[in-house]
């Protein structure tokens, strides 16, 4: 038995898209951009293979002579890199993660439980976002001094919950004012209790919201150096501060392609994690926008 196909039934080819010339100049300043980005982190790995010699007599943009990857292994112990690495995440991390989960909370009450403060506190987290670090430093300072937290990573990891706090509320009450309450509703009519509700239906759902705030918090505290220069020391600095203490290392001891491993070995993760999370971010988001 044959079977024949239709003609109207055959698969057309995808159209061409043309090209928009108005976006060329766009495209050449983003591509331009673009390489001069990473032509400066060439430029970076390039010079952290040289050795102290070829750095001071050889010009800046000559190749290096060998590959010289033990200028990465004296970054990460003689420059203490890796001690730095370990403070940086564990501050970061535990920062942006309690940080993203107790403005979860806020920002749920806000956007889902009618009270008559919901704009007042709104509003109190918003302001709390526009004022600058720098002007309440001084008193926060003092205030912790006071209690016998004057230095050290507990202390800055307090203050980095505390200060990404407005941010999140402010961005997580609008996610979790577009999520759909039918859940919410169903299992209010089961008996679950408000606490039930949030940490296993409403919660859940905002994981892509949580991801990205996480993500901007983590990225914003990984580079922080005032809070750090005032609250740490230098042996329990975090690489923005520890990479402070080396170049103050090499400007005595000459040892500038060590200070420039100790900076890609800083920056390199950061780009990592970033690309990693930024691909779930929107897969998440798609899935999230498909189930809504």
């Amino acid at each position: 038995m044959t079977t024949t196909t239709c003609p109207s039934a055959a698969v057309s080819p995808r159209p061409r898209r043309r090209l928009r010339w108005g976006r060329v100049p766009i495209y050449l300043v983003l591509g331009t951009l673009c390489l001069g980005s990473v032509a400066a982190f060439a430029w970076v790995f390039m010079i952290s293979l040289k050795t102290t010699e070829e750095f001071l007599t050889t010009s800046p943009w000559a190749l290096p002579q060998a590959l010289h990857f033990e200028n990465y292994v004296s970054a990460w112990r003689n420059a203490h890199i890796g001690s730095y690495f370990g403070n940086s995440v564990l501050a970061s991390t535990i920062g942006a993660g309690a940080s993203v989960l107790v403005s979860a909370m806020a920002a749920y009450v806000i956007a889902r439980v009618e009270f008559k403060l919901n704009d007042f506190f709104a509003t109190y987290f918003l302001i709390g976002y526009m004022v600058p670090t720098m002007l309440t430093i001084i008193p926060l300072w003092f205030s912790l001094v006071e209690i016998g937290m004057g230095s050290g990573l507990t202390p800055l990891i307090l203050l980095y919950i505390a200060s990404g706090v407005p941010f999140n509320t402010f961005v997580l009450r609008g996610f979790f004012e577009s999520l759909p309450s039918d859940l919410e509703e169903a299992a209010t009519v089961d008996g679950a209790s408000p606490f039930r509700v949030f940490w296993q239906i409403m919660l859940p759902l905002a994981l892509p919201g949580l991801t990205s705030t996480f993500l901007i918090n983590f990225l914003s505290l990984w580079n922080e150096f005032f809070l750090a220069l005032i609250f740490l020391r230098q042996e329990n600095a975090t690489l923005p501060l520890g990479l402070f203490y080396v170049s103050q290392r090499a400007s005595y001891s000459a040892q500038w392609a060590e200070l420039f491993a100790a900076m890609l070995i800083a920056s390199v993760p950061v780009l990592v994690v970033f690309g990693l999370l930024q691909n779930q971010v929107t897969r998440a988001m798609t899935a999230g926008a498909v189930k809504g």
